[in-house]
């Protein structure tokens, strides 16, 4: 092989369609990435037609292989995060291989010249050494705290106080999430940060190192809703309180037929058509003179939660699903039963292909299941073009020759 990159070449079948297509079609990211934070970021941009390249090692990466697989034994959460990308292998161990890096992070060309990265920086793949080849390079790196300590999603949860809010009212320990939350939350700033740097080369020609910690990202969330400022004033962190909507109308109920739906009412068309269905307008009204209540703002109504549930629970209570589903049909009562996954993907419109989000593709080593396109829809690139993020993942090493420009 050389360091040569050949943009001539043609790019495996999980990137062919999306490369110049979409919004970032011309832009050319290069990553050296693994587990959630960083990949999802690179698949969510080459979902819009960037063009992503992934340095693999030759062998997989740190997370090529984790749970949950396919039959055949392919990894689901690798496949799934590095969807319409290419793949070189590249032992970035060996200096001979970062140089092949750093040429192909540098090639030439406006749209070339980035990298993201969650692993260590060494030798000639640091900022300085890729800005000397390249003065406009732009580097996103990402870690997991600014003070240098490890962190993954489930330790950052723990920190932030999230699994202590979590859970019903009486449970002592922590509950933890089961989705990697913090982890899609940094993605998607990952994306938002490489953008930004990406729009201020064009309108200035400089490059950077743009540096970001997952610690940080859960701790500005916690800040933005208002969480972390909540405790500094009143001392005192937000209790548990099961399935309740803090500040607001919304929880759980269970139907005759053995179901529970989520029942919310955050706006006042929401709580109107709510009470309206079910019946309850004077009942409500009742009940908002013996409390002394202004159910017309959900703060009030968050404050006689318990008894405005009674009620309601009644309704919800005297019907099965259908019957529930029925008489919300059609009105602004916003609410959904609750369903596993598997329920979702069986019933749920949402996880269909009668969705245009979804289709059907065939991944190495996994076969044709259900996979999304962006959920961002762009008017300019509307029908099919609007579907065309949705691809497979690559052959680990599939595009090494063609991206690389030959072989050893």
């Amino acid at each position: 092989m050389t360091g040569r990159a050949d943009s001539g070449t043609q790019p495996s079948a999980g990137a062919r369609d999306a490369a110049g297509q979409g919004p970032l079609g011309g832009l050319r990211i290069v990553e050296s990435t693994a587990f959630i934070a960083a990949p999802l970021s690179t698949m969510s941009l080459a979902q819009l037609g960037a063009e992503v390249i992934r340095l693999d090692a030759p062998e997989g990466g740190l997370d090529y292989r984790r749970y949950p697989h396919a039959p055949a034994g392919a990894s689901l959460y690798w496949s799934f995060l590095n969807r319409g990308k290419r793949s070189v292998t590249l032992d970035l161990r060996r200096q001979e291989d970062r140089e092949r890096a750093a040429a192909l992070i540098c090639a030439p060309g406006e749209g070339n010249g980035i990298f993201v990265t969650n692993l260590p920086l060494k030798g000639e793949l640091t900022f300085e050494a890729l800005a000397a080849r390249r003065p406009d390079v732009i580097v996103l790196s990402l870690d997991g705290s600014p003070d240098g300590a490890t962190a993954i999603d489930y330790t950052v949860n723990a920190a932030c106080g999230v699994a202590m809010m979590t859970g019903p009212q009486g449970v002592a320990g922590p509950v933890n999430n089961a989705m990697p939350f913090w982890d899609v939350i940094c993605g998607k700033t990952i994306a938002l940060g490489l953008l930004a740097a990406e729009r201020e080369r064009r309108l200035t020609g400089r490059g950077q190192h743009v540096k970001l910690s997952l610690s940080d990202v859960a701790m500005a969330s916690m800040a933005n809703v208002g969480i972390l400022a909540e405790a500094e004033l009143t001392g005192a962190s937000r209790p548990r309180d099961g399935n309740w909507i803090y500040g607001t109308f919304g929880t759980d109920f269970p139907t005759s037929d053995g179901a529970r739906i989520m029942l919310v009412a955050v706006t006042g068309k929401q709580w109107q058509a709510l009470i309206a269905v079910m019946g309850l307008e004077a009942r409500m009204q009742a009940l908002a003179t013996a409390f002394a209540a202004d159910l017309t703002r959900e703060e009030e109504r968050y404050r006689i939660r318990h008894a405005i549930a009674a009620l309601m629970g009644e309704w919800v209570a005297a019907r099965n699903l259908d019957e529930i589903a029925a008489a919300f049909a059609g009105t602004a009562v916003c609410w959904s039963p609750f369903r596993d996954v598997a329920q979702m993907l069986a019933q749920d419109w949402r996880a269909s292909i009668r969705n245009p989000m979804f289709q059907t593709v065939d991944h190495p080593g996994i076969g044709p299941v259900l996979t999304p396109a962006s959920p961002l829809r762009f008017s300019n690139h509307d029908g099919e073009g609007a579907r065309a993020g949705a691809h497979p993942a690559p052959v680990l090493g599939a595009d090494t020759a063609g991206v690389l420009g030959g072989g050893d």
